[in-house]
């Protein structure tokens, strides 16, 4: 049975995947990190797992908050430090950094999906019945940002077009 992806237009020139299957962390945890990364670009996304791993910066909760504490910070009203799942997502983004050196890709990456699915159930052995592990899958598509052009480059470039001719 082959893996599927939950990202479904990917183009293997420019973009690049990474993920992880089976990582026993949390899923509702890293729904909430995966929720937070997508669209940052890959150096701000590693420095802000690694403020979590810390426990500097608070990883907002947003679907997943029954009777979560308050935490500090402008617009936080739920949220925590998860600590596990931050290094699970730091490996996997680490990962998509060196498949990106190994096309080519430049340094300027940006997150365009961050997902986290529930894995495999698997059983462990407690005192008398077996109890469910956790198991999650991570899965992080990364591609080359395109350079915007601003209104003062348009202007000059109509200008110089217009001088020309």
């Amino acid at each position: 049975m082959a893996y599927k992806y939950s990202f479904q237009d990917f183009d293997a020139k420019t973009m690049v995947r990474a993920s992880a299957t089976n990582t026993r962390v949390s899923m509702k945890k890293s729904v909430e990190v995966a929720k937070e990364i997508q669209g940052k670009k890959l150096s701000v996304a590693i420095g802000f797992l690694q403020r979590v791993v810390e426990q500097e910066q608070v990883v907002q909760f947003r679907r997943y908050n029954t009777e979560m504490p308050h935490k500090r910070g402008k617009g936080v009203m739920s949220g925590g430090y998860p600590v596990n799942v931050a290094k699970q997502f730091l490996l996997v983004l680490h990962n998509a950094l060196k498949n990106a050196e190994n096309l080519n890709l430049g340094d300027e990456l940006r997150i365009i999906s961050a997902s986290a699915r529930q894995g495999n159930s698997r059983y462990k052995m407690s005192r008398l019945s077996g109890r469910k592990m956790k198991a999650t899958n991570i899965e992080i598509i990364v591609a080359q940002i395109e350079a915007k052009k601003t209104k003062k480059t348009k202007k000059t470039e109509t200008k110089a077009k217009e001088a020309k001719k």
